[in-house]
């Protein structure tokens, strides 16, 4: 597609003057046919107001964009030129008088690289720990102190606790134990009583029924009985004794058991709220903090030394530039190893060297567009010179357009 149908279409689709002034940046300057101009706008029906209106507006519009894109890159054209020229400047000094700018300029990058390697160390408290730690510089270690405490407090009190439920297991078994003996003395008891009977019921038979002897029977039995019912009588109430023993003792466990949890939850209670106030999980880690605290202190008032010091030698080394006549001495204090290191310089001569060709190439193309136009112009009023007024009268309301 042709230039002249790229504004034709520009202007039937409405677009900004950007999107324009975007396609004509982006092309080449091969792109432009300027020697099938003549061909393309003689199809054109000049005596049309409205075709001809809108090819004097592109080719107006095409001088004034050019041209204010002429503006810019003239501007950044004669910037790079003033650097390249600074570093003819420096590079000409006396080796005598480059010394100066050489010792400021390895004074300043010491201090960046110093300053850089702090900035990059890693576990570095943040701000907002750095600063809530510095509230309680002044009454620290005793909070590590009282979370200590409290947490050792805690530990005796889980420990008491736990002695006291092993306690309270052991009385629940020896409970069950006792139960189990009464069970047991209580059935024997039974046992016993029935054997008595049996055997007096035998020897009544054997005394009656068969007229034996059974006195000394009665005797044996009536005293075997009444002596194991009588042992088991009393290893029956010795068990319920000690029943009720351990019952008290169950009771008085579950009693001091709940003293020690109420002391429990109020020390737990005490280190949730220290936790909070001091924003940390124990103590060790409010001790681990409280460290690097005191160590980051002493950091950051080196660092804090250091920009003051970087400020300084920034200042002496512009202010030796300055002697020198400088575009911008300003820009030297961000680029010290350029000074320091030759080939780092080099870098920057080839960079601003490619800059301004890409420059000098946009500024001659945006040269050619505006000479291109003006021609183009000059020859429609030459060949229509009845519209001279008319096209001359556009141009100038198209340039005070912003």
């Amino acid at each position: 597609m042709k230039w002249w149908d790229k504004i034709v279409a520009h202007f039937n689709r409405g677009y900004e003057e950007e999107d324009l002034e975007l396609e004509w940046e982006a092309s080449t300057i091969e792109d432009w046919d300027w020697d099938s101009l003549m061909k393309d706008r003689s199809l054109l029906k000049m005596q049309d107001e409205i075709e001809r209106k809108k090819f004097v507006r592109g080719c107006a519009e095409q001088i004034k964009n050019a041209s204010q894109k002429l503006d810019e890159v003239a501007d950044e054209y004669n910037m790079v030129t003033a650097y390249l020229k600074d570093i003819e400047e420096i590079e000409a000094l006396p080796q005598g008088e480059k010394e100066a700018i050489l010792d400021s300029a390895k004074k300043v990058q010491i201090i960046e690289g110093a300053r850089k390697e702090y900035k990059a160390k890693k576990n570095r408290l943040t701000d907002g720990q750095f600063y809530h730690m510095q509230r309680y510089e002044e009454v620290m270690p005793k909070p590590y102190e009282d979370i200590k405490k409290a947490e050792e407090y805690r530990d005796l009190i889980k420990s008491d606790l736990g002695k006291l439920e092993g306690e309270k297991h052991a009385y629940y078994y020896r409970k069950s134990e006792l139960r189990h003996e009464m069970a047991n003395a209580k059935g024997m008891i039974t046992i016993c009583s029935m054997a008595m009977v049996v055997c007096i019921l035998m020897l009544l038979v054997l005394q009656y029924g068969f007229e034996m002897e059974t006195k000394l029977g009665y005797i044996l039995t009536v005293g075997a009985g009444a002596a194991i019912i009588t042992f088991l009588y009393v290893r029956f109430l010795d068990c319920k004794s000690q029943l009720e023993r351990t019952e008290k003792g169950i009771n008085k466990i579950i009693l001091l058991k709940n003293t020690v949890n109420i002391r429990y939850v109020n020390n737990t209670n005490l280190l949730d709220y220290l936790y909070m106030k001091y924003k940390v999980n124990s103590g060790k880690e409010l001790l681990k903090m409280w460290e690097r605290y005191q160590q980051e202190k002493q950091e950051r008032s080196r660092d804090e030394q250091n920009k003051e010091e970087l400020d300084y030698h920034k200042r002496q080394l512009t202010s030796i530039l300055r002697r020198y006549q400088l575009h911008d001495p300003d820009i030297w204090i961000h680029q010290t190893e350029a000074l320091l290191d030759k080939k780092e310089m080099v870098e920057i001569r080839h960079n601003l060297v490619d800059r301004r060709q890409k420059l000098r190439v946009q500024i001659d193309y945006n040269k050619r567009l505006v000479s291109e136009a003006q021609k183009e112009v000059n020859q429609v009023i030459s060949d229509y010179p009845s519209y001279r007024d008319e096209i001359l009268q556009l141009v100038e309301q198209i340039k005070r357009e912003r």
